[in-house]
Formats: C-alpha cells, structure tokens, sequence
C-alpha cells in the first residue's frame, strides 16, 4: 500500500507492479463468484417508457392559431375542453393544464367556469376564432377528489349579430376522466378530452333563433349609437390633469348609478348599467388610459355577458379577461386598450 487510496499491484509472470486505487481493486474470490453463469432463467430488464416529449404551453388568455398542427380536420368536433397532463419526475401526473379547442370555422364567444363542488375556483371568458386554441388554467390532480364541475356558455359571433347562446355542464368523475384520452386537435398529444358544443349544435340553435332578438341586438336598441363612439375616439386625448384625474374602476352596481331603484325593473337596470359602461368607455379612450377595472359582480352573468359582447366589437379594446383578482375576485373584467 502505498497510501491510504492507492495499492502497488503485483502482476504475476510479468514481474511487474503498477499503482492502482484501491475502489478499482476486486478480491479474486469476489470475481471468480461473479463470473459464475447464474442458474435458472434470467430475470427480465424492466421496459421504461420515455417521458413523454416536454413542449412549452402557450400563455393563458392567449388564443393560438392552429395553422401549423399537423392535425388534419376530417370532421369537425366543435367547441372541446381538454385538459393537458403534467407530470412529476417519477411519471404520476401533478396537474393539467386546460384549453378550449375550436377545430370549427365558426368565431365564438365563451363563458367558462370551473367548481370544485359548489365553489367556483376558476372562471375565463374569451372571444376564440375558428380553428384556434386558448389554454385558459389548470386543475391539479388532487382536486379530481373534490367533485369538480363545469359551466360552459357559448355562442356565435356573427356579422350582424350574436348567436344564440348555449348552455352545458359537465360533471367530471375520475372514473370517466381516465378513459376520455384522444389525440386533440391542434395539441398533437394524447389529452382528457371532452366535447361540449357539437359543430351542427351552434348551426342549428342560429337557424331556430333567427328572428329571435339576442343580447347583441338588445344592447344595440338600448345605448348610444356606435357612430358617437367612433366619433369620439377621433377627438385627441385629454391632458395629464385629466388622466391623473381618471377613476380606473367603474363599478356598475345599481345603488352607484341611482339614488333610488325601487321603481327599477331587470331590464331597467340592465339598461342602465351599460348605458353608463358605455359612457365609461368612452371617456377611458379619450383620455388614453392603458387599463381599466369594470365592477359587474358575479351574480346571474347577463351584464358580464352584456360587456364581454360590446368589448369583442370595440376597436379600441385590445383585450379583456375576467380572472380571480386578489381585490375583486370574479365580479370584475380587466380591460386593456390598444
């Protein structure tokens, strides 16, 4: 031994000694044991699957144009939700990251809302163009345990109106989530899938609800003509004083609009609420702010959906999101201007 780490090795018949680490040294007895054919079968190599390939989710609220998927649509599935798994380094999922798929050729409007029993813990709403995708939150693997639930609204945007909106709830049992895995569109990858408005199911609601008045047409009737708005935004915007002035929150409840509302009925206020959403808007962009705060509540959703429609039209509006929001937690809609 020449020090603590490292023998001197005599190799027989060469007369020779070579310095070697004592972890690379092997007892004769060992190797010889070692090198004995093993009796009875082999026991098998386990076969591992890789991981699955890692890819980069999309922003949430960001909506993707599916042109370059390799998904080729035969026929379309309509409006789906899927939720995408995330998984922990011994293979287990964590969580899953969820997205509205429209593989349709028709631009919607949707409302979604997701429970965990009768507790809504996550709620997205969001203009989606045909064959587009939005990855709009996640739900971790535990929360499968804790009944959750979905409320999903949509309906089309058309030209000259708004379709007639569709209402779906989905119940998800983990039973049922684990045997709903497809290859979604425009992801490219196996998924939990589900659909939830049919392609023909939007068609036919439009066709029956033809001359029905809808929310888009019933806020026309009732606020200030596009044309005004319009024109103001030709106006240049007001000075610093002004801006600094500007209330960025609007709050939209009836006892902030009128002094007395007894006399009031649903329509009334509905009226109301966006006459003075409207008026609001309308200051907002003259005087160039970069962002506001809409106060609706969460309530039954008719002014939300009342907003959601005049700020897919509005020029002006470069997005919208009505997220949980530490201060107004879902009753209010961020709105940024372009």
């Amino acid at each position: 031994m020449l020090d603590a780490e490292t023998l001197n090795v005599r190799i027989t018949g060469d007369d020779m000694e070579i310095p070697v680490n004592i972890e690379n040294v092997v007892p004769a007895a060992q190797y010889v044991a070692a090198a004995q054919p093993m009796k009875g079968k082999p026991k098998p190599q386990m076969n591992i699957p890789p991981p699955p390939p890692r890819h980069v989710p999309p922003a949430v609220g960001v909506p993707v144009k599916a042109g370059n998927a390799q998904y080729a649509i035969i026929k379309s599935m309509g409006i789906q939700l899927a939720f995408d798994p995330i998984y922990k380094e011994d293979g287990s999922p964590e969580k899953y990251l969820i997205y509205v798929i429209n593989d349709t050729r028709m631009d919607v409007v949707y409302n979604f809302t997701l429970f965990m029993g009768k507790r809504a813990v996550l709620e997205h709403s969001s203009k989606l163009n045909g064959l587009h995708y939005e990855r709009i939150g996640e739900m971790w693997f535990d929360q499968l345990n804790d009944s959750p639930s979905v409320e999903m609204e949509c309906w089309r945007l058309l030209t000259d109106e708004g379709g007639k909106k569709l209402k779906k709830e989905l119940n998800i049992k983990a039973k049922t989530f684990f045997t709903k895995v497809i290859t979604a569109p425009f992801l490219d990858r196996p998924v939990h899938h589900f659909r939830i408005f049919e392609k023909h199911e939007l068609e036919l609601a439009d066709e029956k609800e033809a001359s029905a008045e809808d929310l888009k047409s019933y806020t026309e009737r009732n606020i200030q003509p596009q044309s005004k708005i319009i024109h103001h935004h030709s106006e240049p915007k007001h000075e610093v004083k002004q801006m600094a002035e500007f209330n960025p929150e609007l709050d939209l409840h009836v006892e902030n609009l009128v002094k007395d509302q007894r006399k009031l009925n649903n329509s009334d206020i509905l009226n109301l609420q966006i006459r003075h959403f409207e008026q609001y808007l309308d200051q907002a962009v003259r005087v160039g702010v970069d962002r506001v705060f809409i106060i609706h509540g969460v309530g039954e959703g008719k002014l939300k959906n009342a907003i959601a429609t005049i700020l897919m039209q509005h020029p002006h509006v470069k997005t919208f999101k009505n997220e949980y929001h530490a201060r107004y937690g879902y009753g209010a809609t961020e709105v940024e201007f372009s």
